[in-house]
Parts: C-alpha cells; structure tokens; sequence
C-alpha cells in the first residue's frame, strides 16, 4: 500500500517539479525581455520554497482540523474580499491586492484553498441532497463571486463558478437544478447584452462608463489593435520550433511572466516546448480525472472534483488567450506563471490532492 501510495504521488509531483523547473528558467529568461522583470526569477524560487513547505504542511495536517479551521476562514476570506475593496492597491485596473512593504498578495486566490474544504465538507454532511441545499451552496458561491467581480477580476470569478460546478457534478444534487441554473443564468446574459448593444446608454446608467469600457475590451479582444496580444502573437509566430533562447532578446509584450506565460515559454523554447508543457497539463488532469472516479469518500471526490474543473478552465483559457483565441482575462499558468498567491494556492490545493490520494491506495 505504502508503495502504490507513493507512486501515486510521484506521478502528480514529477509533472510539477518539471513544471516548476521549466518555470524558473523562464522567469530567467524574462528579464532579456525588460528590466521589469529582472527580479522574479529569484522572487519565484522564494515562493517555490514557501509553497513547498505550506504543500508538505496541509498533506501533512489532520484532515479534522482543515475542515474545522475552514469555516472560520471561509468568514475571515469575505472579510477580506470586502476589505481590499476599500484598501487594496489597484494593479492593471483591479483593485485585488494587499500591499504590504514589497510583498502583496491576492485574497481571492488563497481563499479558494478555504472554500473547497468548506463547501465539500459542508455538502457531505447533507444525506438529503435537496433543492434548499442547492441554494445555500448558490449563496456560499455568490458571495465571494458578487466582490471578487466588483474588483473586478472577471477571470477568477469563472475560477469560482466553476468549481461550484464541479462540487454539484459529483455530488448527489438533482442536475435539474443545475440545468435551471444555466438557464437563468443564460436568460440573464441575453438582457444584459441586449442592454448593453441597443441601449447603451442605460447600460452606463446602471452598470458604470468604466464597466461599458470593460465589456467593450473582452468583446473586441480579436482587433488587431490590441499592442499586448498582436506583439504576443508576433513573437510567438517569429519563435519556431526552438525559440530565441533564455539568453537572448526577445519582443516585448507586457504581462508575459503572469498573464502571458505559456507566450514566454514559446519566445525562450519555442513551440516544441509549449506543445510539451499542454502534454504535461492534459497528463495531470487525466490522473485528477481518473483519482474522481476512484475515490470513495465523498468529501474527497468533491475536493478533487472542485480542483479538476477550476483548474481545466484555467490551462486551456490561458493557452488560448496566450494565442488570440479566447478574451485576455488576466488568468495565470499554474506552476508556471509568476506570482506569489496564485502559485502559493495551488501548492496548497496539492496538498490536498497528495493526501487524498494517499488515503485512496490505503482504500485498496
């Protein structure tokens, strides 16, 4: 058992661990794109460090005390979601950061870890999977979604519905409920781009002349004229098979450590690599996918449920905003992008999927 435990979490370490490699020696590479990014590849490795040691923590930790800590957490998180509406630093437009001294930090990305244990918990605790229970898992998810888009950050919020969706997926809630849902939700995005094509006027009334212009960018992110994408694009197709390398010169194209990522790797590796790093990812979800359906506990199949769906959107939107394929909503590369909070969380999250795939072979 000890062994089979043990070469089930290699195949999710060794996929990261190649990952965090490929990420340090990307950052690296950065700063022969601009100065702005000179210091984070010693920044990442910092938090490599830290996110190693808070993933050898959590799997580590009695899952009673998680579960019993996540409710509280879960309350001190929408505090500070409306805090740093009112005292958060403002970065590219999103008012979702703490700044203290040189370090900052994100609190929509470290409450996902508290949410997931919550909700998961909260649910199996349910034995009658009843409509009332739907709606207090649509309030428990609106309520961070509601100040998170207030940020706004519209790319984490889908993060969060999405793991609302795959908490309901495998749990034993009626999927009409589910389908209801989607419906009025769709309902809902019909009125609102009804308002917002032929009364726009009543749109900026009612939702702001800065959240038109915000609609505006997501709807038109196809022009040409956008200089991040078309120079992402332009060193992208300039990059070949084997990129310009690590130590050389490369276009300039803001955000490419966070946002614009898997970019970054194709401009220093070039498309052999990034065709590589999508294999690594679609490996890791399959293993995910695969541990869903053999796991028995209920609480943990939601868990990983949870971190499956969340983290399926957020590779392929990345990948295919970083080729003009999909709208630029500011979302990171799991294990590859830059970034303290958004790194620091997922080593938590595989924590949490290291032991709970360690209790699943003790199953067996």
């Amino acid at each position: 058992m000890k062994k089979k435990s043990l070469r089930k979490n290699f195949t999710f370490l060794l996929p990261i661990v190649f990952l965090l490699s490929l990420s340090v020696l990307n950052l690296y590479g950065a700063k022969y794109i601009s100065h702005l990014y000179s210091t984070n590849f010693m920044k990442q490795i910092l938090w490599i460090v830290i996110g190693s040691v808070a993933l050898f923590l959590i799997y580590k930790a009695d899952t009673k005390t998680l579960e019993k800590l996540s409710f509280p957490f879960y309350i001190a998180g929408i505090i500070s979601l409306i805090l740093v509406l009112f005292f958060g630093s403002n970065i590219n437009g999103a008012t979702s950061w703490f700044k203290i001294g040189p370090f900052s930090f994100q609190p929509s990305e470290l409450f996902k870890f508290f949410y997931i244990i919550f909700l998961s918990s909260f649910v199996s605790k349910y034995k009658n999977k009843n409509f009332i229970l739907f709606i207090k898992i649509l309030i428990l998810t609106f309520m961070p979604c509601i100040l998170i888009f207030l940020e706004p950050d519209t790319g984490v919020v889908l993060m969060y519905l999405l793991m609302m969706f795959g908490l309901i997926i495998e749990s034993k809630i009626p999927k009409k409920y589910l389908t209801f849902t989607i419906g009025m939700g769709i309902l809902f995005i019909l009125g609102f781009f009804l308002i917002y094509f032929f009364k726009s006027d009543a749109f900026i009334e009612i939702f702001g002349t800065s959240f038109f212009y915000r609609i505006d960018r997501i709807l038109n992110f196809h022009d040409a004229s956008s200089y991040q994408i078309s120079n992402a694009l332009i060193g992208v197709g300039a990059s070949g098979l084997t990129g310009f390398g690590i130590l050389h010169e490369k276009i300039y194209v803001p955000e490419v450590t966070t946002d614009f990522a898997f970019d970054l790797i194709i401009l220093n590796f070039g498309s052999f690599v990034g065709i590589t790093v999508v294999l690594t990812y679609t490996f890791l979800l399959w293993k995910m996918f695969d541990e869903i359906k053999n796991t028995k506990k209920e609480k943990d199949r939601l868990m990983l449920s949870m971190i499956f769906y969340m983290m399926l959107f957020q590779i392929f939107e990345h990948v295919l905003m970083n080729l003009g394929l999909t709208p630029i909503t500011g979302i990171t590369l799991p294990f590859l992008s830059y970034g303290g909070s958004s790194l620091l969380s997922y080593f938590m999250l595989f924590g949490l999927v290291l032991k709970i795939t360690t209790n699943n072979s003790s199953y067996n």
